[in-house]
């Protein structure tokens, strides 16, 4: 975040003397937390990982209360010519945060959550639960590795998946959380090739009551004694394989 700092002009004739001294002293004093500031959504340093803004009480508000917030960033908070420069792409839920940049984002210290700024506090966006986890590319963006998460977990469009931790089932976005939508139960189980943005899923073997996708899908049964079958998003057992065991050969199911 970023934010113009003022500067003292000089000013002409002796009688403006005294009101110019006035104002480079207030100009230089530095701000403390909880004190009353004017300009809105200015920010000033306050240390090397620390820094206060000038945040109004309500939208469109002329002045505002210095409040303190953090600059857990790599590059901290470091003076720079006019402006002061606050990096908080790390942070910890509950972490102030500035009110009015947008879309401002930020990964935990242990890189496992990715964090969005909302009313003036870090909140949970995403868990990062994949092998990459949470990085910041490039200074200020965000990465978040969700090839692998939880059923519950937060979640942004309708219809991405991911795999589960265990790789034994594919979850799917719905409503802002994930949900299990199939079993992955066969040798290949669940896999997510991040840079190709796909999820394949083995779904040749089951259990009775897993979740799936497709009403009429058939599958194995984990010990191959029975065939299962889709209905009413559950895999029911439909019939024993009593003289061979249950295999799948491409899209053809044998069971005698």
């Amino acid at each position: 975040m970023r934010a113009n700092l003022t500067r003292g002009r000089a000013a002409r004739g002796a009688s403006l003397a005294a009101v110019v001294l006035a104002t480079l002293a207030a100009c230089r004093s530095r701000p403390v937390a909880g004190a009353a500031c004017r300009a809105v959504d200015r920010l000033v340093c306050d240390g090397a990982s620390s820094a206060l803004v000038c945040q109004g009480a309500a939208a469109g508000a002329t002045g505002g209360t210095w409040r303190p917030v953090a600059c857990r960033g790599a590059r901290g908070c470091a003076r720079g010519g006019e402006v002061d420069d606050c990096d908080d792409t790390v942070a910890a839920e509950g972490d102030a945060c500035p009110k009015s940049p947008p879309l401002d984002y930020a990964c935990t210290p242990d890189r496992a959550r990715a964090l969005e700024c909302d009313g003036g506090r870090f909140g949970l966006w995403r868990n990062c639960r994949g092998p990459e986890g949470c990085k910041v590319k490039g200074g200020r963006n965000i990465e978040c590795d969700t090839t692998l998460a939880l059923p519950g977990d937060p979640c942004g469009q309708a219809g991405t998946v991911s795999c589960s931790l265990d790789r034994r089932a594919l979850l799917v976005c719905a409503g802002g959380t994930l949900t299990a939508a199939t079993s992955c139960r066969g040798p290949r189980g669940c896999r997510a090739e991040r840079d190709a943005h796909r999820v394949d899923c083995d779904d040749s073997l089951a259990t009775e009551g897993d979740p799936c996708d497709k009403e009429g899908r058939i599958a194995c049964a984990v010990d191959r004694g029975s065939e299962l079958g889709c209905t009413n998003g559950k895999y029911e057992r439909r019939r024993e394989c009593r003289r061979s065991e249950c295999r799948l050969e491409g899209t053809e199911l044998y069971c005698d």
